[in-house]
């Protein structure tokens, strides 16, 4: 009897898992649970906010595509996981069985300050972006200040980087730049601290390109209002200030969305209902149940004065989605074996007219080696990576060429390495 996997959630972390399954083991049974009809290539929405890219570029409808590579796709919510009876259960009532379970969902949006769902615009989903981008117009034809940031407890602060220096950017292309005071304002104790305690020469290298660029910033802050015409920070000692905004985007926290605390504490970690795993990415208690992507726990990689989390870049999730493929195959054909991922990761900003791009292995401390790259080559890049990443979902190809030799041997880059349990 064939084995079934399920899987939730249909972004970078599902997919890549999904097609990896597929490769290592193509008779498998496997059914894609997601509530949106396509993939979007997150990476890519700070282009859109901006007008850069257009929605239908960076996405793939999802239920044309997946029955050619032998995926079911169900286009509906997952509501409730039931980890004892191995079933998943959606909004229309309808239950899924599984053998194995991973859960890829992405995680729950928190606005954590006062104010900040209305009055901040977001880039973290297709639908907020488009509404960005939408408000950005607005802002252009009565331009005033802006203020771009993060909020204590933030763990993805590439994509606030990326959006102040695109902002900038965008500004001076329509002359407007003059009339526009930028401000960065964050819960790191540093500038490029990326809740990773600095990657390399990442502060000065930040610190020089807000120097270039005219980008105040202030960090170390607590920031505990979004208004209309302001934000409201707190600094370390208590003391309440603000800075005028009339257009800003400050990026929320991440915790586990609904559906896997629904599955109970031995699923859902207690302090924010992201996935409980192990090194090989599989739940303690839940042998069957495996964790993928931003929605997986990581603790902070240290304890800074305003909390910081630990984020997960695109390549870290593909080296979990390879890392959870093997498992799952390695436990159906009985093997001992089992791996996890390396955590190497690449990290790169697109400020408009160039890049700034780092290569860390792994991107956790205690760090092996790191390389860090600033110019128009390391923009290129980027474009050419979400081409090829899009061709690679078209295709339903997992391209080990890349995954396994290119980053390996040219840029000393493992997805995986053999763990225990």
């Amino acid at each position: 009897m064939r084995k079934r996997v399920v899987i939730v959630g249909g972004g970078i972390g599902g997919l890549a898992t999904a097609y990896n399954l597929k490769t290592l083991s193509p008779g498998i049974e496997i059914t894609l649970v997601s509530d949106r009809p396509y993939f979007g290539f997150t990476p890519s929405y700070p282009h859109l906010a901006m007008g850069w890219r257009k929605a239908e570029e960076i996405t793939v409808p999802l239920a044309p595509l997946l029955p050619k590579f032998g995926i079911e796709f169900i286009n509906e919510r997952a509501e409730r996981i039931d980890p004892d009876s191995c079933k998943v259960f959606t909004e229309s009532g309808r239950e899924i069985g599984y053998d194995y379970l991973v859960i890829a969902t992405g995680p729950k949006l928190v606005f954590g300050a006062e104010g900040m769902e209305h009055n901040s615009v977001s880039i973290c989903t297709l639908e907020h972006t488009t509404g960005a981008k939408r408000k950005f117009e607005e802002f252009c034809r009565d331009p005033g200040p802006v203020v771009v940031g993060a909020i204590p407890g933030v763990s993805c602060f590439g994509p606030a980087y990326e959006y102040a220096l695109m902002i900038h950017h965008e500004l001076v292309k329509r002359g407007l730049r003059r009339k526009v005071p930028i401000t960065y304002i964050t819960s790191e104790p540093f500038l490029g601290h990326l809740g990773l305690g600095g990657v390399g020469n990442s502060r000065r290298l930040m610190e020089d390109l807000f120097a270039e660029k005219d980008i105040s910033y202030i960090t170390n802050v607590k920031v505990t209002g979004v208004e209309k015409d302001r934000v409201v920070y707190e600094d370390l000692g208590g003391r309440s200030h603000e800075i005028p905004s009339k257009f800003t985007m400050i990026m929320p926290r991440f915790a586990g969305p609904d559906v896997v605390v629904s599955a109970g504490d031995k699923v859902a970690h207690p302090k924010n209902g992201m996935v409980t795993v192990n090194r090989c990415l599989q739940n303690p208690t839940y042998s069957n149940i495996y964790g993928v992507g931003v929605v997986v726990f990581l603790p902070p990689v240290e304890k800074t004065p305003v909390p910081t989390g630990t984020p997960k870049t695109g390549q870290m999730i593909e080296g979990m989605a390879r890392a959870v493929a093997l498992n799952i195959v390695a436990d159906m054909s009985n093997s001992r074996e089992r791996y996890a991922p390396t955590f190497a990761a690449i990290c790169i900003a697109d400020s408009g007219e160039e890049g700034v791009g780092f290569i860390a292995n792994p991107v956790i401390p205690p760090r092996e080696w790191v390389k860090a790259k600033k110019g128009r080559i390391v923009r290129w890049a980027k474009t050419a990576f979400e081409k090829y990443f899009l061709w690679k979902i078209r295709r339903g190809n997992i391209s080990p060429w890349f995954e396994e030799k290119f980053l390996e041997r040219v840029l000393g880059i493992r997805a995986v390495e053999p763990c225990e349990v």
